[in-house]
């Protein structure tokens, strides 16, 4: 199956309906229906619509069909024997080849043959059959040697054959009595094809959700909504775990346990994301929390429906008359009838009465409000339906026939009538009547807060008043009395489920206070909701007083409302711990170390709480309760004592005034614990002279480095100087304005004399900061006008071989002109006032920056331009350089700072840089072609030996140098016409400089000269190398070259030509190649 998709569809089908895997039921079932089966299946994966609903689904079942085949099988010679006398009394089993063994043995062979292919055990392989049935080559063989024949007999077996059957549109009626696979697409387009069948195990889930359907079809949809969906959507499985929240807990004590720093600026923005975080977390989970109720709602009642389906399918009383029953015969007379008809009512009778007492001893499925309303309703639709039966015609007459005939049976049938009618009616009226409430039961049973229930009970209060008024059975107090316990219950069954002690101190105390005080809130509201309305009820004096049992309503709910009320203060508690170890605390104290050991005491007092070994919800548990708030009340004072001990310590050794002093007035305004708020207000004198320890060390520093003050990077002395002053004097002055906040503290005797300390240091430091100022100021006036008055460029000095006429330039710019001007600017951001020339002077800043940055382009460009210059090329531009470099003197002659002609110098000069680059450019592209040209002259071969002949031989001797000279003419003319292309070139050159064509300027001379030299060198290479060359090729080369005659001269060779003649061609060859 090369589609994996389907192979992954036959593996889930075979698993799920127990099909062994080597059946081909599935690839039959493709086959099916010349292939249209295998069509709707790739349907189905390739072009799932999600708006269609029949092409989403597939389901799968199977049927098995028992199937007979006729088999040959391999019998005993005894046995065929047997079967042989059988048809024919007179065979004779020692007779050999008589006519009935023959013709058993033809027809034995001839149904092998059309059976199957070959006969087992291949006994009909290449032998030749005699007479008897036995190979030819045993014919000399006795009778014992010979070798019997095999015996088959034709048998029906019987095989179970699978099939199976797909549905989409349709479904048979007896489908529910089936083992069904389903598959339903999840997702619309096509379903891509695995690469392999691992591949197929791991994504196909992905695309589909399958299953089995097996069983009653409302009793598989009833289990699976009420054991899987219905306790997913609980609201107590949107709870969170305890080590999810665990991170609050750690939270509250967090920042500097390692290394005890305080809170980083980026701590502080995550802290703030996290709860932001957080609140749009919370925003999102009551959203989804009110959703997923008003689902839950509807899904429950879905659930009682189909149950009540299920029973009145199940347990339904049927008064229905026996078959062939006449009523017409139904007379006095006719006593057989009449008695039949007796036993008949009494059998209803008896049906009713046993319908009756079954309901009657139901009681509520579960223990909330909501379980008392689905029980009268289950009640009321059994009763209904058996009281409607009872009023049939076919019963009526049955009835009316018996009472004619003054028998007894009728009259028993309609006094239970009677008794079904009361209770019927009866479960009617509290159907009708606990339907006003049904909304209010929702809400809290399945509210999405206990805000939700808080503000139900008041207007369900009221509607439970209106039912005892109005309602027979609830008009009563052992009627309405259980029904509010009913509530009662649920109300505790919900805090119950939602605060649980064991990890309640997970989350963060405004949490835990949040939920137990809704919790509580909705508790009492319940006991307040009750009197209100009981006075109102008193007050009308129309209606019968509410006096029920307190103790039944009340009793548990009060309990956990006590209960809530003592985990809300134990998070207070918890949360003002958290609020006094801050991490602005451990920056303080710098004792982080310290503080996380309180708090890890904190933290365990808490397990008291968490690992209690009681209930505290339980009232029975309510001693053990006590002890364990006793004990944990006990823990805190202690650790109540170790914090005021340690605040004392740390506040003796402080490590900043200013983060102490702060953190002293938020513990004013937060929620601390009121001992170690007294003992934080013991700690002002503290900070005052940890105040006066850090003035004292500033002062110090500022004494032991003002004479060398340290300057941040990349700015310069005084003004760094001045900054680093003023950075000192900030780390004072901050504290002190801190500390002014608290005017009673600045007015005690400590606060005068530390203040007066701090305006001296204060003091000082100014007038260091001004002394600095006047000694910039001085020098800059005195040095400034000489600075400005300098030109923009300079000439460097030339070097050993630098041609006068393309001298080097610089910038002339003093770094100490720069270093004024970022004083300047800086002194200006410290408000100090400038005189004018240096304010002109900050001003102009980027200006000048701009105008460097404009020379250093285009000295840049002037650099590169000179450099490219050959020397050949320098006396060839002599007017052109000569014209630039007059120009560029002007900066370095008459173009000072001041000058207001600068944008004009740069135009002039990058106008003259680009008209000489182009030229330059230009003469380069000539000198390049020129190169070419000569180039291709030193490369030229000299001697080309000829092509050999048609034959492959080689050319004779006289005709090789007469081909070796022919070509070299052909050379030499090639070469002479590109020797003629030069010349052009060079009056192009001529052209292009000095505007002449006339091939003779003078002022080229140097520039011809060059070019003379270039010429020559290019042929004498050329010689050179092919001499180079033919040398290399007599004395190395293994190649021949030509051929000789050889002629045979008793008792002497000869050659023609000799070699005294070869050597005169050779030495005549080079001569014509120097010489050409």
């Amino acid at each position: 199956m090369d589609d994996l998709r389907f192979r992954w569809l036959k593996d889930s089908i075979y698993t799920i309906l127990n099909i062994n895997e080597v059946d081909p039921a599935f690839e039959d079932f493709l086959e099916g229906e010349d292939g249209a089966h295998e069509l709707m299946i790739a349907k189905f994966l390739n072009q799932a619509d999600s708006n269609v609903d029949d092409e989403n689904a597939l389901l799968f079942y199977k049927e098995v069909f028992e199937e007979l085949r006729e088999e040959q099988v391999e019998i005993t010679e005894e046995e065929w024997i047997e079967e042989q006398l059988a048809m024919n009394p007179d065979f004779d089993p020692n007779e050999e080849g008589t006519v009935t063994n023959i013709g058993s043995d033809e027809q034995q062979s001839s149904a092998v043959n059309d059976a199957a292919p070959a006969v087992p055990n291949g006994t009909s392989d290449n032998v030749e059959q005699t007479g008897d049935g036995t190979n030819g080559e045993d014919g000399n063989k006795t009778p014992e040697e010979k070798q019997k024949p095999k015996r088959f007999r034709n048998e029906l077996v019987k095989y179970l054959r699978t099939l199976l059957y797909t549905c989409r549109d349709f479904y048979p009626s007896n489908l529910s009595k089936k083992n069904c696979v389903y598959f339903l697409r999840t997702t619309s387009g096509t379903v891509h094809t695995p690469s392999s069948i691992e591949d197929a195990d791991k994504t196909m889930v992905k695309y589909f959700d399958y299953g089995l359907l097996n069983g009653h079809t409302l009793h598989l949809l009833a289990n699976t909504l009420n054991k899987v969906y219905n306790p997913l959507l609980t609201y107590q499985n949107d709870i969170e775990e305890p080590d999810v929240s665990e991170k609050h807990r750690a939270s509250s004590s967090k920042s500097g346990s390692k290394k005890g720093d305080g809170p980083t600026e980026k701590e502080s923005e995550e802290t703030e994301e996290e709860k932001r975080n957080e609140k749009r977390r919370q925003h999102e989970l009551e959203l989804r929390a009110v959703l997923r109720d008003e689902f839950l709602i509807q899904l429950q009642k879905f659930l009682n429906q189909i149950g009540l389906t299920l029973r009145q399918l199940e347990g339904e009383v049927r008064l229905e008359l026996p078959p062939q029953f006449d009523v017409t015969k139904l007379v006095r007379s006719n006593k057989d009838a009449i008695e039949h008809a007796e036993s008949v009512v009494y059998k209803w009778n008896g049906e009713i009465r046993e319908a009756l007492e079954r309901e009657l001893k139901k009681t509520p499925q579960t223990a909330g409000p909501l379980g008392e309303i689905d029980w009268w309703r289950e009640r009321n639709i059994s009763l209904s339906s058996l009281f409607e039966q009872t009023k049939q015609e076919h019963v009526e007459q049955v009835l009316e026939k018996l009472e004619t005939a003054e028998n007894a049976a009728p009259s028993s049938f309609r006094d239970t009538r009677t008794d079904l009618s009361k209770y019927y009616l009866e479960a009617k009226d509290n159907v009708k009547f606990l339907s006003t409430l049904e909304r209010h039961f929702k809400n809290v049973t399945h509210g999405a807060t206990f805000r939700v229930v808080t503000e139900t009970i008041p207007k369900m209060m009221s509607a439970l008043r209106m039912v005892w008024i109005i309602s027979r059975h609830y008009n009563r107090d052992e009627r309405m009395v259980p029904l509010m316990e009913r509530i009662a219950n649920q109300l505790c069954d919900r805090v119950a489920r939602s605060i649980n002690v064991r990890t309640l101190f997970s989350y963060q105390p405004s949490e835990i206070i949040e939920k137990c005080t809704e919790a509580k809130d909705m508790l009492e509201r319940w006991k307040q909701a009750y009197y209100d309305v009981r006075a109102e009820i008193e007050q009308s004096g129309r209606d019968s007083r509410w006096e029920f049992d307190n103790k039944r309503l009340f009793r548990l709910t009060d309990h956990m409302a006590i209960i809530c009320n003592d985990f809300i203060a134990i998070a207070k508690e918890l949360e003002q711990f958290y609020n006094i170890f801050t991490p602005e605390l451990k920056s303080v104290t710098g004792k982080p170390h310290k503080i996380n050991e309180i708090l890890d005491r904190v933290h365990k007092v808490l397990e008291l709480i968490e690992h209690a070994p009681c209930d505290p919800f339980r009232i029975e548990d309510l001693d053990k309760w006590k002890m364990v708030s006793a004990n944990y009340g006990q823990q805190i004072e202690e650790i109540d004592e170790q914090t005021k001990s340690f605040i004392s310590e740390s506040f003796k050794s402080l490590r900043s005034a200013e983060s102490a002093f702060d953190m002293l007035l938020k513990f004013e305004k937060n929620n601390t614990r009121m001992t170690i708020q007294d003992e934080m207000h013991k700690r002002f004198n503290d900070i005052l002279r940890q105040y006066d320890n850090e003035v004292t060390e500033i002062n110090s520093i500022f004494q032991h480095r003002k004479t060398n003050p340290p300057v941040n990077k990349n700015q310069p002395p005084f003004s760094g100087a001045i900054a680093w002053s003023r950075s000192l004097f900030r780390r004072i002055k901050h504290t002190m304005l801190r500390l002014h906040t608290k005017e009673a503290l600045m007015q005690t005797e400590l606060g005068k004399q530390i203040k007066g300390y701090y305006l001296r240091v204060a003091r000082e430091m100014k007038a260091f900061e001004d002394g600095k100022f006047n000694e910039w100021k001085l020098r800059t006036e005195q040095i400034l006008p000489t600075l400005q008055k300098r030109n923009v460029l300079r000439e460097l000095p030339p070097g050993e071989n630098d041609n006068p006429l393309t001298p080097r330039y610089a910038i002339d710019f003093d770094p100490l002109l720069n270093e004024m001007m970022t004083e300047a600017r800086y002194l200006e951001q410290f408000d100090y006032i400038l005189p004018e020339n240096i304010r002109h002077l900050a001003l102009s800043e980027e200006k000048m920056k701009l105008l460097s940055t404009q020379l250093k382009i285009v000295l840049k460009n002037y650099h590169r331009l000179v450099e490219s210059l050959e020397p050949h090329e320098q006396s060839l531009l002599e007017e052109n350089l000569r014209h630039l470099k007059r120009h560029m003197q002007t900066g370095t002659q008459r173009l000072p700072w001041t000058s207001t002609n600068h944008e004009k110098f740069i135009t002039v000069i990058s106008e003259l840089i680009s008209k000489l680059d182009s030229t330059i450019n230009q003469i380069k592209k000539n000198s390049q072609d020129i190169h070419v040209f000569l180039d291709e002259i030193r490369q030229c071969n000299l001697f080309r030996e000829p092509p050999p002949n048609v034959d492959g031989s080689l050319v004779h001797c006289k005709e090789y140098f007469e081909s070796v000279e022919n070509r070299r003419r052909q050379d030499a003319i090639e070469l002479q016409k590109k020797y003629k292309l030069i010349g052009p070139l060079i009056a192009k050159v001529e052209g292009l400089v000095f505007s002449t064509n006339t091939s003779q300027s003078p002022k080229m001379k140097v520039y011809y000269a060059y070019w003379e030299r270039q010429i020559f060198s290019a042929l004498s290479d050329l010689v050179m190398e092919n001499l180079k060359s033919l040398r290399d090729t007599l004395e190395h080369g293994s190649k021949p070259l030509f051929q000789v005659d050889a002629l045979l001269v008793v008792p002497n060779v000869a050659m023609q030509p000799n070699q005294n003649e070869i050597m005169k061609l050779f030495g005549q060859s080079m001569r014509d190649c120097v010489e050409m």
